[in-house]
């Protein structure tokens, strides 16, 4: 029973305002190097027409003539002003699923799908020609559609916010580097069945079994964004950041997270006379603040067509695949989204 006690005692603590002060703190320290770096930047030059610059602008992102199509996944180091609208919806199909262990062997089903849907809103601000912030909202959901998904995932609604703000550290004719900084605050409300039932199969119903429970958590993170325009029909996006934070797991404290990612995009406008552009990317993320990503790392595999018809707006429709670590299980959930995403430059 003192076990019990101190185990319930260090998880109030792990989610107590220490941590939370512990993020600000990160986020903080995080900022002045980046400012640093960008004080020792020279202007860029101002009579040549060749380069484009990250100055507050009403066009979709440029650099050397290359019109660039980002991807969410993604973010690119382009300090603008813009407002995006992103709806997806996708499916983990049938697979081979544990629901517990008993005596180190896992309970599976081989079927049982898992749907979810996302939906975010952002908007970004150029406040300076050097830096920018953005506060992107969002609202997702997922839940197992037979009795072994059921079990497995349970039912989980995500909601939360993350505010962001970028740096610009260095830019050229054909490519730019800009610094991030970001705070990440979700909130998660769950029906944990495969909890549920694992805690009664350890040591019988307690008042510590809870089949609905409700998690929060608070991530800073600090990262490069970058952009190079390898000529006027390819251009390539990168990304990395490092997190410190909590987990949305109760049992789990407070811990380093990472993801990176890049994506590659084709201007086909220099190649055909239609108004397209096309782009695909890889990531791969262990922070559990992603859309289907509860604390679990995961890859993702993501392409994208959009209209670029006119010079303040892209509209697209983004494709992509997860692979998802199940927690206590070397298998993979495959999750496969389709999505339509809106980004309008002002």
């Amino acid at each position: 029973m003192a076990a019990h006690d101190a185990g319930m005692t260090n998880r109030t603590a792990r989610f107590s305002r220490r941590h939370r002060a512990r993020v600000l703190l990160t986020l903080m320290l995080s900022v002045l190097p980046l400012s640093a770096v960008y004080a020792q930047q020279p202007p860029p030059p101002a009579d040549n027409p060749e380069v484009q610059t990250l100055v507050p602008r009403t066009a979709a992102p440029m650099l050397a003539d290359h019109r660039f199509t980002t991807t969410a996944t993604v973010r690119g180091p382009f300090i603008s002003t813009f407002f995006r609208n992103t709806i997806a919806v996708g499916m983990a199909p049938g697979s081979e699923i544990p629901v517990a262990v008993i005596k180190g062997e896992d309970i599976t089903f081989e079927t049982g799908d898992v749907l979810f849907s996302t939906l975010q809103i952002e908007y970004q601000q150029a406040v300076k020609d050097w830096m920018g912030f953005w506060v992107n909202l969002q609202l997702a959901g997922r839940l197992g559609t037979e009795t072994a998904s059921l079990l497995s995932q349970g039912v989980t609604v995500i909601s939360g916010y993350r505010l962001g703000w970028l740096l610009r550290i260095m830019q050229a004719d054909d490519m730019a580097l800009s610094g991030t900084v970001q705070v990440v605050n979700s909130a998660y409300t769950a029906v944990d069945l495969a909890g549920f039932v694992q805690g009664i199969v350890d040591d019988g119903l307690t008042e510590d079994d809870e089949l609905v429970y409700s998690s929060s958590l608070m991530i800073a993170k600090t990262g490069l964004a970058y952009a190079w325009a390898i000529n006027r029909t390819i251009g390539l996006t990168a990304s990395g950041d490092v997190g410190y934070g909590e987990s949305p797991d109760r049992a789990g404290g407070s811990d380093w997270y990472f993801d990176a990612g890049a994506a590659v995009d084709f201007d086909l406008r220099r190649e055909i006379p239609v108004p397209i552009g096309v782009a695909a990317g890889v990531k791969s993320t262990s922070i559990p603040e992603s859309d289907v990503n509860l604390g679990n790392s995961a890859t993702t595999l993501v392409g994208r067509i959009d209209y670029i018809g006119k010079h303040d707006l892209n509209i697209g429709i983004e494709i992509s695949s997860q692979w998802q670590d199940i927690a206590g299980s070397e298998r993979l959930l495959r999750y496969t989204s389709a999505g339509f995403d809106l980004r309008y430059y002002f």
